[in-house]
C-alpha cells in the first residue's frame, strides 16, 4: 500500500493514537511535566546567576571595612578618603552610611543616601529622604500606621514614609530603608565623622586586585577589603548551594523520564501484532516507519512545547515569588523576581533535546525492528 500524500498517514496516525486515549494522553501529560521540572530547575538556576551578575557589575570596585576583635567598626570618613585617594590607582573613594534595625515586620537594612551618598540606579526613582523621611523596599509593611515606620537600632526614630522603592528592585531592595545619612548615624549610632565603610573605584576591575596591598598598608587600622570579583564569587559560592536545592528536583524527573523511556518502548513491543498486520495488508516499511514517526511526533512535539512555556512562565514571569517559599526560605512576603531572560532559549532547547530525543528513539527503534521483520512472526503470536 503506497499512500499518494503524508496527509492519509497523518490521519492514521492519529486515529491509531486515539485507539488508546489513556496511555496516549498519560503519555503527553508525563513529558509535559517531566520538561516543566527540568526546564524550571536549570532555566531557575542560569536566571538567577545571569540577573546577579547584571546586578553586580555596578556594584564598587572594593569596598574597606575596618575590623576589630568585636567585629565591624565605624571608620574615620576624612582621613579615610584621604589615605584611599593616596593610593596610585584610585580613581575615586566615598564613604557609606548603612546598618541592620529593628522595624514591625523583622530586621530591616537602613541606608542613608542624599546627593553625595547616592546608591546608584536603586534610587534614581524615588526622591532623596530629608531628616525624618524614609524610602521603605517593596517588601516592608509599616504595621499599624501605614504613614510612618519606627526603626530601632542604637536609638529608635520614627519616620515619615514619603516613596516605596519599584518592585523590580526587589532583589536588592526588598528589605531596604532609606533615610537621610544624619538619621542613619543617630540610628545606627554612628558618630559624625565617621563612616561604615569606604568604597573606592579603580579604572579597571584588573587593577582591585593589584592594588589591594598598598591600599591596606595607607590605614592605621585593620581593613577588610572585597573586591567586585570577590563579592560576584561569593554570590555564586550562595547561589550554587541554593541550585543544588533546586537540581534535587531533577532526581525524580531523571527517574520519571526512564519509566517514560521504558514505557513507550514496551508499549511499542506490545503493538507488534498491529505491525504485523499493516504488513499483511500491504503497507510497506516505509509507510510503517512513517506512521510511528508521525505517532511520535504527535505526542512529543507539542508536549515538549507546552513543557517550555510552562517553565519559562513559572520562572520568568515578572515578579514571580514560588523561588523565595520552595527554595530561598523566605517565609513571609517573599521577593518578587524579575529575573534576565538571557540564554533562556538555549537552556529549554537543551532541555527540550534531551527529552524529546530519547524519548524518538524509544519511539522508532522497536517499531522499526518490527517493521523488518517477517509479518508472519507476529500473526502467529
Amino acid at each position: 500500500m503506497k499512500f499518494r500524500s503524508s496527509f492519509p498517514l497523518f490521519a492514521w496516525s492519529v486515529r491509531d493514537l486515539f485507539r488508546y486515549p489513556l496511555e496516549t494522553i498519560l503519555l503527553f501529560l508525563s513529558i509535559v511535566a517531566l520538561v516543566t521540572i527540568l526546564g524550571t530547575a536549570l532555566l531557575l538556576s542560569q536566571a538567577l546567576s545571569t540577573t546577579a551578575g547584571r546586578l553586580l557589575k555596578d556594584s564598587p570596585s572594593i569596598v574597606v571595612r575596618r575590623v576589630s576583635p568585636l567585629g565591624w567598626s565605624p571608620m574615620p570618613a576624612e582621613e579615610s578618603i584621604r589615605l584611599a585617594r593616596s593610593v596610585p590607582g584610585v580613581l575615586n573613594a566615598r564613604i557609606r552610611i548603612w546598618g541592620t534595625a529593628n522595624s514591625p515586620a523583622g530586621p530591616v537594612t537602613v541606608f542613608g543616601i542624599d546627593r553625595s551618598h547616592p546608591l546608584g540606579d536603586l534610587t534614581k526613582s524615588v526622591p532623596s529622604p530629608e531628616r525624618g523621611e524614609a524610602v521603605l523596599g517593596a517588601g516592608i509593611t509599616a504595621g499599624a500606621n501605614p504613614d510612618s515606620l519606627k526603626l530601632t537600632g542604637h536609638n529608635t526614630l520614627i519616620f515619615n514614609i514619603i516613596d516605596t522603592l519599584n518592585a523590580k528592585t526587589s532583589m536588592v531592595g526588598h528589605d531596604l530603608v532609606l533615610v537621610h545619612p544624619d538619621d542613619a548615624r543617630q540610628l545606627l549610632g554612628i558618630a559624625e565623622g565617621y563612616t561604615s565603610d569606604l568604597i573606592v573605584d579603580v579604572f579597571h576591575e584588573t587593577e582591585a586586585e593589584a592594588i589591594l596591598p598598598d591600599l591596606a598598608g595607607v590605614f592605621p587600622w585593620p581593613v577588610r577589603m572585597t573586591t567586585r570579583t570577590e563579592a560576584a564569587g561569593i554570590y555564586i559560592s550562595a547561589s550554587a548551594r541554593q541550585s543544588g536545592i533546586v537540581y534535587i528536583t531533577v532526581i525524580p524527573g531523571i527517574l520519571a523520564f526512564a519509566f517514560i523511556v521504558v514505557g513507550v518502548v514496551k508499549g511499542q513491543i506490545g503493538q507488534n501484532c498491529n505491525v504485523g498486520l499493516f504488513k499483511a495488508l500491504g503497507w510497506t516499511t516505509t509507510n510503517i516507519f512513517q506512521m510511528q514517526l508521525l505517532k511520535a511526533l504527535v505526542i512529543g512535539i507539542p508536549a515538549v512545547t507546552a513543557g517550555m512555556i510552562v517553565s519559562y512562565g513559572l520562572v520568568l514571569r515578572p515578579g514571580s515569588s514560588w523561588p523565595g517559599y520552595l527554595f530561598f526560605g523566605w517565609k513571609d512576603n517573599p521577593p518578587p523576581l524579575f529575573l534576565n531572560a538571557s540564554g533562556a532559549f538555549l537552556v529549554l532547547t537543551e532541555v527540550a533535546v534531551l527529552v524529546f530525543l530519547p524519548y524518538l528513539a524509544a519511539a522508532l527503534w522497536p517499531a522499526l525492528r518490527a517493521a523488518v521483520s517477517d509479518p508472519q512472526d507476529f500473526l502467529e503470536r
